[in-house]
This record gives C-alpha cells, structure tokens and sequence, in this order.
C-alpha cells in the first residue's frame, strides 16, 4: 500500500472529514479579542498588594517614630530670656573720721578714681544712719537705696556732708567709704558739672 491509499482510508475513517475547513482569519481575530478584554490578571494585583500594604506600615512607622522622638528626646525650647540686672536691695556706706590735711578744690581726677558715684535723695534720717534713694548711678552700683553710716565730727569740720531728709545729693565713695572735702555735698551746679565730666552723664 502506497501513501496515497493510506491517506484515502484514513479520510474514510474520519467522521470529520467531510466538515468545511476552518476560518484560520476569524478564530485569530476572535482570540486576540478575548485577550485584550479580558478582566485584568489577578496574580499583577496580588503582586501589588504587599507593596502597597509594606508603604502604608513605613509611613505609620516614621510618624510614630517622630511623635516618639520630640516627645522622649527633643527638649522644646521655650522663647529666649534676656539678661537683666536685678538690683542690690541695700548698698551700705559709711562717713570717715576728718582728714588732718587741708582739703583743695575738687578736680575731675579725683571723682574718676572714686569706686562708687550716684546722685541721691535722702529719704530717712535715724540718728546717724541717713537712707537715700538712689535717683541716678554714675559708677559702681545698681542699688535702689543707699543706707550711710553718718560722722557728725565730720560735719561739724565742715568736710561731711549735712544730710537732710529731701535734699538731693551728689555722693562719691571708696572701700565703701563716702569721700569728703567736698567731692560728696548737697547738688549744685558746679559739682553736678564735674561729675558729668567724670563720669560722662
């Protein structure tokens, strides 16, 4: 038996064999159709999900480290402060014994190298313990009230200071001394001039 004759019995036998030939054209169209409406796959979604489920937990997990972080660790700093000078509540002088030199006219010099200088008025007069209220500091303190240990032997000689309560005064010291032969006296326009010249105000 030749092919020929083997491919005739074959047809023979094939209940199919006499159908039409397919449409190869259509059947191509129509599974290129289905392809491309076909519903999107479920393994690219499932793949999608841990991403999006491992963003989510970074971004919770960087809040709460932040909210953690300020609050254990970073200290807020409240509003900056400025540096001010509290007052002495008390500055406390006293008047020495007289010199036994005679005193010369007051020089600018002489006030430049005295410690303290104010101008003052007296408040209070208890016995020999005058109390002044400090109205304006040239040098040497920040005190509201001076408190001074008066020398009646030194007023009397006329080299203190009289102190009287509502007066003003113009008051150098040294060691916490008030100074005398007029350097310290009752506010006048020639002394208040040299301590502006001394002390610049």
């Amino acid at each position: 038996m030749n092919d020929d004759e083997l491919l005739a019995q074959l047809k023979a036998a094939d209940p199919a064999s006499d159908a039409p030939e397919p449409d190869l054209d259509r059947l191509l169209e129509a599974t290129m159709t289905t392809d491309t409406e076909a519903r999107p796959s479920t393994t690219t979604r499932r793949r999608w999900l841990p991403a999006v489920a491992a963003g989510v937990l970074l971004a919770a997990g960087g809040v709460g480290w932040a909210v953690a972080g300020n609050s254990d660790n970073q200290p807020v700093a409240g509003p900056p402060t400025s540096a001010v000078s509290t007052p002495a509540a008390v500055l406390k002088l006293t008047v020495g014994a007289a010199p036994n030199a005679k005193c010369r006219a007051v020089e600018v010099a002489d006030l430049q190298g005295m410690q303290t200088a104010f101008a003052g008025t007296a408040t209070a007069i208890q016995g020999e313990m005058v109390t002044l209220h400090v109205d304006h500091w040239y040098k040497g303190g920040n005190a509201t009230t001076v408190e001074v240990q008066s020398n009646a032997d030194a007023v009397t000689t006329l080299l203190g200071v009289d102190f009287k309560v509502g007066g003003t005064y113009l008051i150098t010291a040294t060691n916490a001394q008030v100074s005398l032969c007029g350097e310290s006296a009752p506010t006048n326009p020639e002394l208040l001039n040299l301590y502006k010249q001394a002390f610049g105000g």
